[in-house]
């Protein structure tokens, strides 16, 4: 029997669930709600004290309705109310867990309205520009030179003008979360998602040169047969893999270039 933080994100997704279909396009804005919560628990340390288990569930029901209610809208009052409810093994997974629900609301209220292809190419682009642009790239990224609202406001400066509202959120959670990666894993977890949301999944092509039109075509319906789902290729070069194609979809690596056979004869050379 689960217990713990498990058994409460499973309790909670199920009663939030119809609460989000029911909301439709409006699922983004409670989405960017649900993530400013989420920054203030954080930002106050309030985890510890919403998630205390010597506590009584309704205190911590009256304590998060104190916090926030007028704040927020309603049903992320009544979210918060549910979570705090459950146990969790650690306080951090209350933040996590209004991270996730924030970040799937917001897809869910553009795959509503048909925007969120529009919100994945444009984080996607996002993420291409901070990972050619090194100054902007150090600049993002997690530093005790710099305050994470600085970091923040830097990201609405450079891409505000370029992309939805909704995406601004998302990419302000992506430059605020500290995780192993930075805001560039953080912006590629997002746009994984939002490809799931239209069913599809990201496959990272390398090769030397770049593909022509009808390989690509041939790459993407292989691709497509053997995994099941639509694929969106996204294609890069780079001269020293010397020939052949590698393709990442998720944590998997598939390697059918010539430096990787070389790599791999020298291994079985050296053992």
């Amino acid at each position: 029997m689960r217990t713990g933080t498990g058994a409460t994100r499973e309790t909670v997704s199920q009663a939030w669930s119809p609460v989000l279909a029911a909301a439709g396009v409006e699922g983004q804005e409670l989405g960017r709600q649900i993530l400013a919560l989420a920054h203030q628990v954080a930002a106050h340390s309030l985890a510890s004290p919403l998630t205390d288990p010597g506590r009584e569930p309704e205190d911590k029901v009256a304590l998060a309705r104190r916090l926030f209610d007028g704040a927020v809208d309603g049903r992320v009052v009544d979210l918060l109310s549910a979570m705090v409810r459950g146990r969790w093994s650690k306080p951090v997974d209350l933040i996590s867990a209004l991270h996730d629900l924030g970040i799937e609301a917001i897809l869910a209220g553009a795959h509503a309205d048909g925007t969120v292809g529009e919100i994945e190419q444009q984080l996607f682009e996002v993420h291409e520009r901070i990972a050619d642009d090194r100054e902007l790239r150090e600049a993002l990224a997690p530093s005790r030179r710099t305050r994470t609202e600085a970091r923040v406001r830097l990201a609405e400066a450079v891409f505000a003008a370029h992309v939805s509202a909704p995406a601004m959120s998302l990419l302000r959670w992506c430059v605020r979360h500290r995780s192993e990666g930075g805001p560039l894993r953080n912006l590629r977890r997002v746009v994984e998602l939002a490809a799931a949301m239209r069913q599809r999944i990201i496959a990272d092509v390398v090769t030397a040169i770049p593909m022509t039109t009808a390989q690509e075509k041939r790459l993407r319906t292989i691709l497509e047969l053997r995994l099941g789902n639509r694929i969106d290729l996204n294609c890069e070069v780079d001269p020293e893999v010397i020939g052949g194609a590698r393709i990442m979809i998720r944590n998997h690596v598939l390697d059918h270039t010539v430096r990787g056979a070389v790599a791999e004869l020298r291994t079985r050379l050296a053992g």
